[in-house]
């Protein structure tokens, strides 16, 4: 038998426990299998009717759920049941489609809200570097007037972005997974119940590295347009600047 959440923080029971149950026509022992996932403060079983006879009864039916075979559309399947079962029938068919345009609609709208945080990132990071590049512009007038070439020139205005980059993107991406975490137990303890690990687990560390490097190359692109400046400007137009 599965439980609930709720049903273990009530009953004070542990996956592998054994507890009684009246079905109403028997006593039955039964084992505490697993844990549902079910944001619900009633505690809920969940098992066979050869686990729990007579609770299988039409007063205790909730919902059927029905598996298509392949190529089968579900939405002449739902029509071709409600016909069958009439309008007035309290029972009705409905498909899961739509729960699934729903999430497809979220995936598409977190993945736009994705870049508009990349493209203010790479605007912040432009504005910063070219600041810091107006500021040390005696710096690299001197340094052009010593002989430093343009490519020498790009590599360190980059490199003044790129090191704080790295540390900031090894930083950021445990920080965003425990913030993650905690936000959605939280989340789950006023839902009460608990969270599968697949909930949290969102990333795999290969996965959270590339959003690391990610970070660092938003980094080196916005730094790239004041680095091509400084190092494009002659010293005399450098020290002028300034």
């Amino acid at each position: 038998m599965d439980v609930n959440t709720a049903f273990l923080d009530q009953s004070g029971l542990v996956v592998g426990d054994t507890a009684t149950v009246n079905t109403g026509t028997a006593q039955v022992a039964v084992r505490v299998a697993g844990e549902v996932f079910d944001p619900d403060s009633q505690a809920r079983m969940y098992g066979s009717t050869q686990t729990l006879p007579g609770v299988a009864s039409p007063a205790n039916v909730e919902e059927y759920d029905v598996a298509l075979r392949p190529g089968v559309s579900a939405d002449s399947y739902v029509q071709a049941v409600n016909r069958a079962l009439g309008s007035q029938n309290p029972w009705q068919a409905t498909t899961s489609q739509d729960s699934a345009k729903f999430y497809t609609i979220a995936s598409g709208l977190v993945s736009l809200l994705a870049l508009m945080v990349a493209v203010a990132a790479g605007l912040g990071v432009l504005n910063t570097v070219l600041m810091t590049t107006r500021d040390r512009v005696h710096d690299l007038g001197v340094f052009k007037a010593l002989g430093m070439r343009p490519g020498q020139v790009l590599t360190m205005v980059v490199c003044w972005i790129a090191g704080p980059a790295v540390v900031a993107a090894a930083v950021a991406a445990p920080v965003a997974v425990a913030l993650n975490t905690a936000t959605v137990r939280a989340m789950a303890g006023t839902a009460h119940t608990g969270i599968p690990a697949s909930f949290t687990q969102v990333f795999p560390p290969s996965r959270l590295a590339l959003l690391s490097l990610a970070a660092v190359a938003i980094a080196v692109a916005g730094a790239l347009l004041p680095a091509s400046w400084a190092a494009r400007a002659g010293p005399a137009v450098a020290l002028h600047t300034e």
